[in-house]
């Protein structure tokens, strides 16, 4: 299914033609026209409703069902109509028709046609093409490089050139980066955005790998932060076809002159650091761009203060922030992994596949074309946990939201063997949430064997210095304090002597005592 956030968006808001829309979004101009129909019957306007994601407005475009996918659209062998059609009586119509009892959901008569055509080269002439004031920025890379010298070892760095033209004047913009990676080539766009000041209505880059994921003379696909970047700043991109320079001779013509009146102009000059060497190129490309003309008036940069600005429209009130987006499943624990850093999203998107959004301040979670949250992005050591405790689950917040000090408001309501008991318990753990565990522990045992019998069984461990849960409730387990404490027995015999006999025993004892020292003291 093509991009129907852009269609609507480009048509809507941009006032875009069906044609120039198809070629924006890389699908057929009669297929804009439908999804445009549809969204009109369905009263849809731009932007879309709040919270409409992709499958709310495939239902709402398509009530009667899901239309045939790309899959069920398979691309005709064209090898083999070309070998037909130099057949005697075999005619497109003929060939088509054998396709569509083949393939029902197949391609339309139309387009049939188009792409025999587009295989015959049956277009190879060429025409010159007039641009728009304003209309287009053609983008690319140069071909050469400059260098970065390791003030240390001398190692050289390679420096490649990004470069950018707008069409009617040919007003050009450079920048040397050292890598071409994606954030580069969105860099350099923005920067030369903010270099004309203004915005054009179409963006014409090659198919570098930076910002086209799937290149195609026909269905190209861009990744999700070119593609962002262009909604931000409300343009349309068409690539470039593959191999066919002349779909942007005004770039092609503008890298040569900067390989020449840049990159070699400096080949004499040693650069240490990036921003040095960008300032040369700066200072280059200055020159360049107000050189005379050979054969008309003015300079690059006069005809575009003249005719492409006033064409162009503003920039938007903020810059671009660099995203980089990525598709990941959300564990059981309901944390998705970004950036080797864990963030939460609500707990009933667990085990479901989510988008990511990745900027360097903040990250941002998608479900089905619907931020679902976002979170400050983590820094630092890695597997770190950013939690919101609204996506909990009841259990789990009650969880996390209990303290020593809820404990303490719950053991007052019992009674003081169980406020005595929870103090213990704190004061003996070096970590809070030892005696957290404990306690809810304690609770259970309250709410299975009742308040009195709590109470109690809290005292006895008290008494013997047991603080837990565990012992509490092996007390009230063994039903030690149901049991009925037994008479004491007095056994009556003869031959059993009592206290009185052991006291009188005694009393000989000392009187005998009493005798022998009195005597022995006579003696003496």
């Amino acid at each position: 299914m093509p991009n129907v956030r852009e269609i609507l968006r480009l048509h809507i808001m941009e006032h875009m033609s069906c044609n120039a829309v198809a070629a924006s979004v890389g699908c057929h101009h009669e297929t804009v026209k439908r999804i445009i129909g549809r969204a009109e019957r369905a009263g849809l306007t731009w932007p879309l409703p709040e919270g409409m994601d992709e499958d709310r407005l495939e239902n709402a475009l398509y009530p009667e069902g899901k239309p045939p996918t790309v899959q069920e659209r398979p691309e005709p062998d064209m090898e083999y109509i070309d070998r037909e059609m130099h057949k005697r009586g075999v005619t497109l119509t003929l060939l088509w028709e054998e396709y569509r009892k083949t393939y029902p959901f197949g391609l339309g008569y139309t387009q049939f046609c188009e792409r025999y055509r587009k295989y015959t080269g049956s277009r190879k002439i060429t025409m010159h093409i007039e641009h728009k004031a304003g209309e287009k920025m053609f983008v690319d890379w140069a071909g050469d490089t400059l260098w970065l010298t390791d003030s240390k070892t001398g190692e050289l760095q390679p420096v490649y050139l990004f470069v950018t033209v707008v069409g009617t004047s040919g007003y050009p913009y450079c920048r040397g980066y050292l890598h071409k990676s994606k954030e580069s080539w969105i860099d350099g766009h923005r920067r030369a955005l903010e270099h004309y000041r203004a915005v054009p209505m179409i963006l014409v880059p090659d198919n570098d790998k930076s910002g086209v994921t799937s290149p195609s003379n026909y269905d190209p696909e861009l990744n999700r932060t070119y593609q962002e970047f262009a909604e931000h700043y409300d343009v349309a991109v068409i690539p470039a076809r593959i191999r066919h320079p002349k779909d942007k001779p005004k770039v092609e013509q503008t890298v040569k002159d900067a390989e020449t009146w840049i990159i070699a102009a400096l080949r004499n000059q040693t650069f240490f650091d990036l921003p040095e060497l960008n300032a040369a190129v700066l200072e280059k490309l200055e020159e360049y761009s107000n050189r005379p003309f050979q054969k008309k008036d003015g300079s690059r940069r006069s005809i575009f203060l003249e005719y492409d600005l006033p064409a162009m429209r503003p920039l938007p009130a903020t810059r671009y922030e660099y995203a980089e987006w990525k598709t990941a499943r959300v564990n059981s624990d309901y944390h998705v992994e970004a950036e080797k850093q864990y963030y939460s999203v609500p707990f009933h998107f667990a085990h479901q596949d989510v988008d990511i959004r990745v900027t360097p301040s903040t990250v941002e979670i998608f479900s089905k074309g619907v931020r679902i949250c976002s979170h400050k992005r983590l820094t630092g050591r890695q597997r770190q946990y950013s939690t919101d405790i609204g996506h909990m689950p009841e259990n789990h917040r009650k969880y996390v939201t209990t303290n020593r000090e809820k404990f303490e408001q719950w053991a007052e309501t019992v009674g003081p063997n169980t406020i005595e008991m929870v103090g213990r318990i704190f004061g003996r753990v070096a970590v809070e949430e030892q005696g957290i565990r404990s306690c809810y522990g304690l609770k259970r045992v309250h709410k299975q064997y009742g308040t009195m019998r709590f109470e109690e069984a809290c005292g006895t461990a008290l008494r013997l210095q047991s603080y837990g849960s565990s012992y509490v409730e092996r007390l009230l387990r063994s039903g030690y304090d149901l049991q009925k404490p037994k008479p004491e027995k007095i056994i009556l015999h003869g031959n059993i002597r009592g206290a009185d006999y052991y006291a009188s025993i005694g009393r000989e004892v000392n009187e005998n005592a009493e005798q022998t020292n009195g005597g022995q003291a006579l003696k003496a």
